[in-house]
């Protein structure tokens, strides 16, 4: 084969680039029918050298390495690329045009980057023919012109069409996606890719070489810590903030699902939080969260604020009065009978202001129901902020029997807050229509959910009942462990994302069990809590 030699005296190099893809191992006479191909292929563009991705990675494992992180730039400075592809060894015939290993090359990993940072130009492709020798495949190659396809044709050889064409579109300049949507957007497509797997965060650093920033391949990073790094060393617009706020539908989905409940995407939530380190065994250090305790071990005496209105004075004076009233009333009845009995003096003043007050007495213990509800209904303005616990399914007449001592109407369901909360429209005489929450368990499916539950192991799903008594709120969801504290780490739609965390003492971090929307007034009477040790995935996951 011939070899030629750059000399050196251009100011800039400019080459042309074979990449070459097969369904096996690359033989002697693949390997020479690519030096031809990038031979061939130089003298038509006009360049001084090819880069042949079979010669050029290194000759040491680690050499290639470092080269493989670095290939992005080899392809940002290419000319033009070139393509070879190759059916497996002993296969007679690959047809006019090779589709099927086309296909192949575009649902690998390591190619969506090299598609999307390849020139404008056309591709060349070039198909071996591998039931040839060395001499006649190249023959072939040589005397057979390459077919071409621009880019956006090659969009169609992958699985997910649109999303490339998304990512084309950016590298072409005519719709600019954001860093934090080209980072989500390109690891959604990498990850639906298939790879031999060489060390466990290749995802990450295939989609590494479209970034700027680029950090060293660590073998002992797992795939979400590459990722965690790369995105801390690149402008991601706080991807991995809003990434913690997300609840994936499925509770054991990969960390790079980017998927939600509430179906929105990574923009669509404003972090409250900084993440300021990456920790063993998928962890995150965050930092500025508010949070809460949740009780479990009972319910507690719940301060209420209400307004001091004009009825509600009146009740407090005549619940007040009554009693030392009641005792005057007798007194006074029982003093001037005893004083008609042994004088002749008149008493009859005295026993009318008797009658007069035990009348009123009795009044007031006829209307005691009515001014005691009127004591203790109506709007609470304020009360103090509480998350309580409970194991299971429980109503809301039971929750507040328990807590207030009667069903007074004050709690109600809430609406959007969990994967299991219920809502309604209906209907009003001053409103088009308005939500309202709805029992959880008037929905077949929940009900069966909650049967289950009741007989799960440890490592399944359990449901649990939380009750927030600052916005007067219940929510039912699930989750495999009982958490302990509420994390407030970002919002979204008008609600905030809250944390519903379980604690492991053994390694002092706290793991994410589900997430839940509140309402805002919620976040400010959360305590603002120093760093802390945070992981994605559940404990039951995390084994």
């Amino acid at each position: 084969m011939e070899e030629r030699a750059w000399d050196g005296s251009p100011s800039e190099l400019r080459h042309g680039l074979v990449l070459a893809s097969s369904s096996s191992r690359q033989t002697t006479n693949d390997r020479d029918s690519l030096h031809g191909i990038g031979l061939r292929a130089a003298d038509a563009a006009v360049v001084q050298a090819c880069w042949l991705s079979c010669s050029c990675l290194g000759d040491t494992g680690i050499k290639q390495e470092e080269t493989a992180w670095r290939i992005s730039d080899v392809i940002r400075g290419a000319f033009q690329v070139v393509i070879a592809v190759a059916g497996p060894v002993g296969e007679k015939e690959v047809g006019e045009f090779p589709v099927k290993l086309l296909h192949e090359w575009g649902d690998r990993v390591w190619t969506l980057p090299e598609l999307l940072l390849s020139p404008e130009r056309d591709i060349e492709i070039y198909t071996l023919n591998r039931s040839l020798d060395s001499a006649q495949q190249l023959e072939q190659c040589l005397n057979s012109p390459p077919d071409r396809n621009s880019r956006r044709d090659f969009a169609r050889f992958s699985k997910d069409e649109s999303i490339v064409g998304q990512l084309l579109d950016h590298y072409e300049g005519s719709v600019i996606l954001s860093p934090l949507e080209l980072i989500a957007t390109a690891l959604k497509c990498l990850g639906r890719r298939n790879t031999t797997q060489h060390l466990p965060g290749d995802l990450s650093y295939s989609l590494m070489g479209l970034l700027r920033q680029r950090p060293n391949a660590r073998k002992d990073d797992s795939a979400f810590q590459a990722f965690a790094r790369l995105s801390l060393a690149n402008d991601s617009n706080m991807l991995l903030e809003r990434l913690i706020c997300l609840l994936p539908p499925d509770p054991f989905a990969p960390w790079n699902s980017f998927e939600d409940h509430w179906d929105a995407s990574l923009w669509d939530v404003y972090p409250r939080t900084q993440i300021c380190g990456i920790g063993d065994n998928d962890t995150v250090i965050l930092d500025g969260a508010r949070a809460a305790s949740i009780r479990w071990k009972s319910f507690k005496k719940v301060i209420l604020h209400t307004n001091l209105t004009v009825i509600r004075r009146i009740a407090v004076i005549a619940l007040t009065i009554v009693s030392p009233l009641f005792i005057v009333a007798i007194a006074m009845l029982a003093a001037t009978a005893s004083i008609d009995t042994y004088s002749s003096y008149s008493t009859t003043p005295h026993k009318a202001a008797g009658g007069i007050f035990l009348t009123l007495c009795l009044i007031v213990l006829l209307l005691s129901p009515w001014l005691i509800k009127k004591l203790y209904l109506g709007k609470v303005w304020n009360a103090q902020p509480w998350f309580f616990g409970i194991e299971g399914y429980a109503s809301l007449s039971e929750i507040e029997t328990k807590l207030f001592g009667a069903d007074l109407g004050r709690l109600s369901w809430s609406m959007t807050a969990s994967s299991l909360s219920r809502h309604d429209l209906l209907a009003h005489k001053d409103f088009v229509n308005y939500c309202e929450g709805q029992d959880p368990q008037t929905d077949t499916e929940i009900q069966a959910r909650i049967q289950r539950a009741l007989h799960s192991t440890e490592s399944q799903e359990k449901i649990f009942t939380l009750v927030d008594t600052y916005t007067m709120t219940v929510t039912l969801f699930a989750a495999v462990k009982p958490p302990v504290a509420v994390l407030a780490c970002g919002e979204e739609g008008g609600m905030q994302r809250a944390l519903l965390c379980s604690y492991d003492w053994t390694n002092n971090t706290m793991y994410r069990e589900t997430v839940l929307r509140m309402e805002t007034p919620a976040y400010w009477r959360m305590s603002p809590i120093r760093r802390v040790r945070l992981g994605l995935q559940t404990r039951a996951k995390m084994g």
